[in-house]
């Protein structure tokens, strides 16, 4: 049974997340990296290899391919062919790749914000622009709006890139909605790239994850898949991801854009990824449990909360608040003078709502929720004492 309440201080570590605010009194909930140890089969894994005191350029180890396919096989019943694996260091960088092979000089990558911001900067400024087709909410999910879709889309598209599970909304889109977009990319000859990364991080008992590929049989071989297990193992700064390429055509140029731009996956990435998708998944369940809970912790305390809204979400470790009624100017910033370090949503390209990172221990999200909350009591007494009310 793992201690997901353990406090591990990431002092000395050069993390990211923490070292953002050094020396300040700020919780960080922003980057997306958790605060929990990785699973023992990574930690034992990882020190197996170390006991080979040689780091080399490495190829995919032995075993590699066959854990991610069984894992796919059995958490999505999508059947992969090893051939279709392309090793990567991060699926940012297959989104830079994919715009590079696949969107000619003029042409059109369409988005849909509030997206995580490297969909809006992983193309070439000066070969390619990005088409911004805003989600909307239906009964308070958000989701594609079709008619904004098929408005935007003409003989330039050449791209969709879509975020599934969605990051920051928290969509898990239904293979109906997938299929529609799917339908709308096949009518303009639009090769759809599909960031999955959160897909084994549904928590939502309700939902349940679709592969676009797998949901859109027919688009298949028109389609790149991203995926890797960093955020689920929290092994990030370990990077090793993959794309997912059935057409071979697709596959050898998306290899060949990839030549001297794209560096090798370390030694120790593909060890940790391997254990993770082999001998990760109890792990996981405990995770999915735990992060469920936080999510309630979230929405028990800033519900009631006068200017926030707790927007609902299916999957990720985000929460995606709407901190508009606060009406303020630099919503962000007015948080961190409280102790709380979040995401602006002006990143995604949703100003005024927030991000929050909850894959932490629950003491330490208290915490931050109970700063958030004095911060928003704030504004309520400086409005009493502008007003002279005694």
């Amino acid at each position: 049974m793992t201690d997901f309440d353990k406090v591990v201080a990431r002092t000395g570590t050069a993390s990211l997340k923490w070292d953002r605010y050094k020396g300040r009194d700020i919780l960080p909930f922003w980057v997306a990296d958790m605060d929990f140890e990785a699973a023992p089969p990574i930690q034992q894994a990882l020190e197996e290899r170390l006991q080979h005191h040689i780091y080399g350029y490495t190829l995919p180890p032995e075993g590699m391919a066959d854990a991610v396919i069984a894992h796919l096989q059995k958490e999505h019943g999508w059947q992969v062919d090893p051939d279709w694996i392309v090793w990567l260091p991060g699926v940012v960088t297959g989104l830079a790749v994919c715009c590079r092979a696949f969107c000619p000089d003029g042409d059109e990558i369409v988005v849909n914000p509030p997206i995580y911001h490297h969909f809006y900067d992983s193309h070439d400024l000066e070969r390619q622009s990005v088409v911004r087709v805003p989600l909307h909410k239906v009964d308070g999910r958000w989701t594609y709006d079709m008619a904004a879709m098929e408005a935007a889309f003409n003989d330039k598209t050449r791209l969709m890139m879509m975020c599934s599970p969605h990051n920051p909304t928290g969509t898990v889109f239904t293979p109906e909605e997938l299929a529609a977009v799917a339908e709308l990319c096949r009518k303009h000859d639009v090769i759809m790239v599909s960031d999955e990364i959160h897909s084994d991080l549904v928590i939502d008992p309700k939902a349940h994850h679709y592969p676009t590929a797998k949901a859109c049989p027919s688009m298949a071989d028109r389609m790149v898949t991203l995926m890797s297990g960093s955020k689920t193992w929290n092994i990030a700064g370990l990077n090793c991801s993959f794309a997912i390429i059935s057409n071979p055509e697709m596959r050898e140029r998306f290899r060949k854009f990839s030549q001297s731009i794209v560096s090798p996956v370390p030694p120790l990435a593909y060890i940790a990824t391997r254990a993770a998708y082999r001998d990760g998944g109890p792990w996981r369940q405990e995770l999915l449990d735990y992060l469920a809970g936080n999510f309630e912790c979230i929405r028990s305390e800033l519900d009631a909360v006068e200017g926030l809204t707790v927007e609902p979400i299916q999957a990720t470790y985000l929460a995606w608040i709407d901190a508009t009624g606060l009406g303020l100017e630099n919503t962000q910033g007015f948080f961190e003078e409280y102790g709380v370090g979040l995401s602006s949503g002006e990143q995604f390209g949703q100003p005024q709502f927030l991000r929050l990172n909850f894959a932490c221990p629950r003491a330490t999200l208290l915490e931050g929720l109970q700063r958030m909350k004095a911060a928003v009591a704030s504004l309520s007494q400086d409005a009493v004492k502008s007003s002279g009310t005694v």
